[in-house]
């Protein structure tokens, strides 16, 4: 169905959106790089459609399709729109390696970090929500997970805080999301997390069915997630997920090709609301840009649902 109206942005006066919308010159972001800088400060980030990626920085693999869940560099992620990443660190060394299971993705957290905020000195308009979980063994270290952690957390670059922020509260930082345990409040945590279709916890509404039956299977979970009304919590939907063979070993590409054919011709009809974080394997520019520019009105000036 095809509404009249154009959608007013959050803090935006209808008058302006509508002027905009008569002439042609939406509220629109340039590029990927910046596009947040448009929204509100008062908007609270549960409310913005986000780009994410699964795995964000393992490009690498002893065999095909089995471990690497991206293409594109942590850095080229960013400059393309995406604004959440799932780092998965190994503790080693008292230090912190990125993993995909037992596989070493050949990047350090540290680089992670760098490239980071990196990115965020030079877009200051923009967050970046980080998901840090703990992946594989640890080997040779004399401290706990969360006491190395707390080497790299700089006050001013972090949000520490459990509470979910506006965004103008964390323009030019990170979000830490917390996949570990913490005997202190340490950022919004996600520690409460099932794998099957929808599942809720204090701040956040999770969708991780990683394994399922089949491709549209895992379809189902998906739209489902995107139709969940849960005002005031953050939506997590992993579009990422693997198919086992007859030996056990799982294919990634089995679910991500799938899923993103579904998904690109979704995001082109999809209303301009939001559908909170869509989390992608093998994300690419095309399809980071179809989901944060939901956050904008049609340049036809209607919603459709």
């Amino acid at each position: 169905m095809i509404l009249p109206r154009p959608w007013v942005p959050p803090g935006i006066r209808p008058s302006l959106a509508f002027v905009l919308l008569a002439t042609g010159m939406t509220p629109l972001p340039a590029a990927g790089p910046d596009w947040m800088q448009t929204l509100p400060d008062g908007i609270s980030i549960s409310r913005i459609t986000i780009p994410g990626t699964h795995n964000s920085a393992a490009l690498h693999e002893p065999f095909p399709n089995t471990t690497a869940c991206q293409s594109l560099t942590l850095a080229r992620q960013l400059q393309a729109g995406v604004r959440f990443v799932d780092l998965r660190c190994r503790h080693q060394n008292d230090r912190f390696r990125i993993y995909h299971a037992p596989v070493d993705q050949q990047v350090s957290f540290a680089d992670c970090l760098a490239t980071l905020t990196r990115f965020l000195k030079a877009n200051p308009s923009e967050t970046i929500i980080v998901s840090i979980k703990e992946e594989h063994k640890p080997a040779d270290v004399t401290r706990s997970f969360l006491a190395t952690l707390e080497t790299y957390l700089a006050a001013d670059v972090w949000w520490l805080r459990e509470d979910l922020p506006t965004l103008g509260q964390v323009r030019g930082k990170l979000i830490l999301l917390r996949r570990f345990a913490s005997s202190k409040a340490l950022g919004i945590s996600a520690t409460d997390w099932k794998h099957h279709r929808h599942h809720t916890s204090k701040h956040l509404v999770i969708q991780d069915l990683y394994e399922p039956a089949d491709p549209g299977a895992k379809w189902k979970a998906i739209t489902g997630a995107f139709h969940l009304d849960e005002p005031g919590k953050l939506h997590l939907n992993f579009t990422s997920g693997y198919l086992k063979n007859r030996l056990g070993i799982p294919n990634i590409r089995a679910i991500s090709g799938p899923i993103h054919q579904r998904l690109t011709p979704y995001l082109a009809r999809a209303p301009h609301l939001p559908h909170g974080v869509v989390i992608l394997d093998f994300a690419t520019p095309d399809l980071t840009e179809a989901i944060f520019r939901l956050n904008f009105p049609n340049p036809s000036g209607a919603i459709t649902e």
